[in-house]
């Protein structure tokens, strides 16, 4: 406690959205945060609690996706900044801690969407890992990373149009077939029959999410849903 007051006052807390001293995000700012509006993950068009619609369902496809905020909004992007960036624990719990969702599913375990190696050494962290920790403890779920990414790609903000970003993640992602994954525990058999929900921190064209569905549920996973920061 004394440490963290005196971390407190060399290096005051500042809110993301106005600069304010005190708090990561102000009470203001916080209340000035909406939810936004769900999409199909397949088509992105709007769907009510996210699902994907009847038209978009394919065998290897995303079944829906929860986002919390848009992007475009100029405080919401601070704070998925302030998470993708700065890798703030903190102002994780403090988005986390009033959001509750409902799919109708129990999941059986959160996957992160993974970062090549050289992109997760060189940021020291894998902003999608320590947000589905976050999400996890939360809903008192476990967390696997049974995905693997193979391929070092350009960044997709690059890309200008949806099938530029679709052909750039092509072949990304395995799933990870050691005997056993980072747990000492978890088996790739163990994805068989499970519902999974995929963690990352923007949801932009999507591509990223759908192929790591396509490659779970080649893996036998029964439904796999998305979570974002923002869309």
């Amino acid at each position: 406690m004394i440490w963290e007051a005196i971390i407190d006052f060399v290096f005051p807390k500042t809110c993301v959205g106005c600069r304010v001293w005190g708090s990561f995000l102000c009470k203001d700012c916080e209340e000035r945060l909406d939810f936004v509006e769900q999409i199909c993950p397949m088509c992105g068009e709007g769907s009510p609690m996210g699902w994907t619609h009847s038209r978009c369902k394919s065998r290897y496809g995303m079944d829906g996706l929860i986002a919390i905020y848009e992007y475009q909004e100029p405080i919401a992007r601070a704070v998925v900044d302030g998470i993708k960036y700065g890798f703030n624990r903190e102002l994780m719990g403090m988005v986390m801690k009033n959001f509750i969702f409902e799919t109708g599913f129990d999941f059986d375990f959160l996957v992160p969407v993974p970062l090549h190696f050289y992109r997760e050494n060189w940021r020291g962290f894998n902003q999608a890992e320590e947000l589905g920790k976050v999400i996890g403890s939360t809903l008192l779920v476990p967390v696997e990373n049974v995905l693997a990414r193979t391929k070092n790609t350009k960044q997709q903000a690059l890309m200008k149009t949806r099938e530029e970003r679709q052909k750039n993640i092509e072949n990304a992602f395995v799933v990870d077939r050691r005997p056993a994954c980072r747990t000492g525990r978890f088996q790739v058999s163990d994805i068989r029959g499970k519902k999974i929900l995929l963690v990352d921190d923007v949801f932009t064209s999507g591509a990223d999410m759908r192929e790591c569905t396509k490659m779970l549920k080649k893996a036998g996973a029964e439904v796999v849903w998305g979570l974002a920061l923002a869309h």
